[in-house]
Parts: C-alpha cells; structure tokens; sequence
C-alpha cells in the first residue's frame, strides 16, 4: 500500500509539490550546516552528520518517486 506522499508525487505532473518538499529538505540542510559550522560536540555533530545524510537520502528518493510517475 502506497504511502500518502508517494501518492502525491505520483500524482504531481507540473512537479510543484515535489519542488516543495525539495526547498523543505534544502532549509533543513541549511539549518543544520549552519548549526555544525558554529561548532557542536562530537556527539552532536554525529547526529546531526547523519540528519543531514537521512534529508539528503530522503530528497534523493523524492526525486526517484517523482520520475515514475
């Protein structure tokens, strides 16, 4: 069974929902860059290291799911 956004994806031929969700992983990453460079503890730094590898994954699978349609 299809999940929710799977299904918008699938169903978005002007590719407006797919683009927002990719500037919404692109402000997160942003965030999260910007949080590293003013220097974290190693402990966060590997968890926020592997939150910016699960929103790079997650943005990479988007784009997959949306050239299938």
């Amino acid at each position: 069974m299809p999940l929710q956004i799977e299904e918008s994806l699938k169903n978005d031929v002007s590719g407006v929902y797919k683009n927002e969700l990719l500037e919404k992983f692109h402000q997160a990453s942003s965030q999260i860059r910007m949080e590293i460079n003013q220097g974290v503890d190693p402990v966060e730094y590997n968890k926020l290291d592997k939150l910016l590898r699960a929103i790079e994954a997650s943005s990479e699978v988007v784009e997959q799911v949306w050239g299938q349609r």
